[in-house]
């Protein structure tokens, strides 16, 4: 499991429970470990492992298992162990963008786990749900449950059906005992489907509840990710996910009124963003150099805007980039290359192109041959003249 936030970890250790056993590479005695769990049928998590495993985990990885007799054997290091059917082996790893052989991956399942801007946002919804209105997320939770329930209950009866009518003998009107139970099967099946149906009604009214919230979540994901982001401008950048939703639950809680006074929710969305949004640059500041604490206040002002719209994402790429020009056969021709080298001419011809900036700039063609002529005045008539980024 690719884990740079360490989300597998957590939910193997919440799904295997106390006899789960957890190793590091680094360890000495992993292989003991393993041999035991091996044995015994007892999951196994190997977490913090590199591009490269320990060869003595071949066997394991191969199941290079040997049946002799009855019993099912497997070597490890220099032991032969009882191979236990029971037996799971999780490997996760920090490495956001590990490359591991055609080898590995063909004797492994490799599951990316790494957390995505909008299952972040769901994530923190339920965390703001079940902080301010905990009844509902209570709610929502036993929805999910008895919705999920139901469906394996349908699965599981058109198993049976399919069951009982592939080992009937003889004719099936004559089977009694098969009727009946085809009978209960269905009236089951119709009791299942109802309940399904009302319990997915509700689920969508409570959704529509949570979603309200829905802006705490948004702003509370872009600003993880600012904070992921930072790693490209030095390694030595690295935010747990784990400690920033302890940051963001802090925010909700403090954020409150002080008063006790219920707040209406386009309010109470309006100052846990503002806590929130300045608790994360503090927390940030404290471990930036500081001369990143200005790009950081810029990487979260950009990025807020852009989710609001407000920031056009081709306009923010050529502020980045300038104009890129690739082909320049139907470019307009430069009037004055004696001072307008080639690269500002490929900026002010992107730049035209943008829909807030077309028409300004240079003038139309017609008056390109009259600004040509022009370019050999003085540098000021020039720049008035050839009337260039104009606004």
């Amino acid at each position: 499991m690719i884990d740079p936030q360490e989300q597998a970890n957590k939910w193997v250790k919440n799904f295997e429970g106390k006899a789960l056993k957890v190793v590091e590479p680094s360890m000495k005695d992993f292989l003991r470990e393993l041999e035991v769990a091996v044995g015994f049928g007892m999951p196994f998590l190997m977490q913090d492992v590199k591009e490269e495993l320990d060869p003595s985990l071949e066997p394991v990885l191969n199941k290079a298992i040997i049946s002799v007799g009855t019993r099912k054997i497997i070597r490890i290091g220099d032991k032969e162990v009882d191979y236990s059917k029971e037996f799971r082996f999780y490997l996760t790893t920090k490495l956001p963008n590990p490359h591991y052989t055609p080898e590995v991956s063909t004797k492994t399942t490799i599951v990316n786990f790494s957390v995505k801007e909008k299952g972040l946002e769901d994530q923190l919804l339920g965390i703001v749900v079940e902080r301010e209105e905990p009844k509902l997320e209570v709610q929502k939770a036993r929805l999910v449950t008895q919705v999920a329930a139901s469906k394996k209950k349908l699965v599981d009866l058109e198993n049976e059906i399919l069951q009982l009518l592939a080992n009937a003998e003889g004719s099936l009107l004559d089977d009694d005992n098969l009727v009946i139970k085809l009978q209960d099967s269905k009236k089951t099946s119709t009791s299942v489907t109802k309940q399904l149906k009302v319990s997915e009604e509700t689920e969508i009214k409570i959704d529509e509840a949570r979603n309200s919230y829905k802006p705490i979540s948004i702003r509370a994901s872009v600003l993880y990710f600012i904070l992921n982001d930072l790693a490209k401008v030095d390694p030595m950048y690295q935010f747990s996910l784990a400690a920033y939703i302890e940051l963001f639950r802090m925010s909700i809680d403090r954020s409150r009124n002080k008063s006790g006074a219920t707040e209406e929710i386009e309010k109470r969305i309006i100052g846990v963003n503002t806590y929130h949004t300045l608790a994360v640059y503090k927390y940030a500041c404290l471990g930036l150099f500081e001369r990143h604490k200005l790009l950081l206040s810029f990487l979260i002002c950009v990025k807020i805007l852009q989710k609001e719209g407000k920031v056009q994402a081709d306009e923010y790429g050529f502020f980045l980039n300038g104009g890129v020009v690739l082909d320049r056969s139907d470019q307009r021709q430069n009037p004055c290359p004696e001072w307008i080298d080639a690269l500002a001419w490929d900026n002010i011809t992107e730049l035209s192109n943008l829909p807030h900036f077309k028409g300004k700039g240079m003038s139309e063609r017609a008056n390109e041959t009259n600004n040509q002529s022009d370019c050999r005045r003085s540098p000021r008539k020039k720049l008035a003249r050839a009337r260039v980024g104009r606004g």
